[in-house]
């Protein structure tokens, strides 16, 4: 017997912390509003990877992101989709899909008035 996380998890989390936002698909017609979780706080990174016998090299980043459940969506998010997100749009710069259903949707911010 598997657990589908989707429903008893992820379900719940979005319905409780999530928000809808809009996207925008590049390979359907129109827009529509998916249920995710924006963060923008900071995240530790490690560039070098785990290297045995090496101290790991942390770094920081603000990267935008999106958490979602893949099964709201009626085709797959992609690189180069876009999300408009408190006013501000953003582009998929990947998608990082996690093993429960869900994933994490690193984000670009659009400069869309460019100086």
């Amino acid at each position: 017997m598997s657990i589908d996380f989707g429903q008893l998890v992820l379900g719940p989390c979005l319905d409780a912390f999530g928000n809808p936002y809009q996207w925008k698909s590049q390979s359907l017609a129109s827009s529509q509003p998916i249920n995710g979780i924006f963060d923008d706080g900071f995240k530790s990174l490690d560039p070098l990877g785990e290297m045995p016998g090496v101290t790991p090299t942390n770094i920081t980043t603000s990267m935008p992101r999106l958490g979602v459940r893949l099964s709201d969506f009626p085709v797959a998010p992609a690189q180069g989709d876009e999300f408009v997100i408190n006013g501000q749009t953003y582009e998929i710069l990947e998608v990082q899909p996690d093993s429960h259903g869900g994933a994490c949707l690193e984000l670009n911010l659009v400069d869309i008035n460019p100086s």
